[in-house]
């Protein structure tokens, strides 16, 4: 389902149906996102209802493009209307109820959006990513997360770290939206950032302050790596992956072993 646009959006829009729509958007998204709320919705949690949203909004724009290619005839373009006003709507105000907030959703919009997902799943077949396992990463990144942030280490090392982590964990929440292109734009930043801070890389394996919680990162990056490399090629994994297991400070003997191909829960 992830490797169709069509599908995804679906699935979330039907969430979003399928939650109570009368308090503030920002809790209705929440609970469509599946992002832990709080009470009073601030601060992270805040900013991630934000970049959901807008994720959604270009989830509507590449599904509404796919269409191009997929020669679908006019009338199914009636989908994406009702849910960019939506997510309109909520920016309006994202903090004060809204009653009805989903009502331009109609039982013929989720058809609609159905009937496209079948159909670009029948042009686009997906490739079988081992949800669990994704799963099962972003755990290991969340309690890692927690651990980095009460650590007392270094104050260059703690924030690059926490970053890093972080790429993961938001990269992950964003999947069913995004699907693997935002795994790999996470994969894509966390190369970028370990190539121009080599010798950060080099001190956080080094140190007996942080060595221990760099093994943990590395290991977690090395599977993440391993997930996203699946989703797009999955020829000579373990060859592509060397660079990066090098730069890390690992060797290509300590690359943990990872199912893919078994089928995981769904996000």
């Amino acid at each position: 389902m992830h490797n169709n646009p069509a599908a995804r959006l679906h699935n979330l829009v039907r969430r979003l149906r399928s939650t109570s729509s009368n308090g503030p958007p920002a809790r209705v998204w929440a609970q469509a996102l599946d992002i832990a709320i709080n009470q009073e919705l601030t601060g992270l949690l805040f900013k991630q209802v934000v970049e959901g949203i807008l994720a959604f909004l270009d989830l509507v724009d590449e599904t509404e493009a796919g269409l191009h290619e997929l020669g679908f005839d006019d009338f199914y373009w009636e989908a994406f209307p009702p849910l960019r006003l939506v997510a309109h709507q909520s920016f309006s105000n994202l903090r004060t109820n809204q009653a009805n907030l989903t009502r331009p959703i109609t039982d013929e919009t989720l058809t609609l959006l159905r009937v496209i997902a079948s159909e670009w799943g029948k042009k686009k077949p997906d490739p079988k990513i081992n949800e669990g396992t994704l799963q099962e990463i972003q755990a290991e990144a969340h309690v890692l997360f927690e651990s980095v942030k009460r650590a007392e280490i270094d104050r260059d090392l703690k924030p690059f770290i926490l970053s890093l982590t972080s790429a993961i964990l938001q990269a992950i929440q964003q999947y069913r939206i995004g699907g693997p292109e935002s795994l790999k734009r996470a994969l894509a930043l966390i190369i970028g950032q370990a190539t121009l801070n080599v010798e950060l890389i080099r001190k956080a394996a080094a140190s007996e302050h942080t060595k221990s919680l760099w093994a943990r990162f590395y290991k977690v990056a090395v599977k993440f790596f391993e997930i996203v490399k699946f989703a797009s090629d999955t020829r000579k994994t373990i060859e592509a992956i060397s660079p990066f297991v090098r730069l890390l400070g690992g060797g290509p003997g300590e690359i943990p072993p990872v199912d893919l191909g078994a089928p995981g829960k769904q996000l």
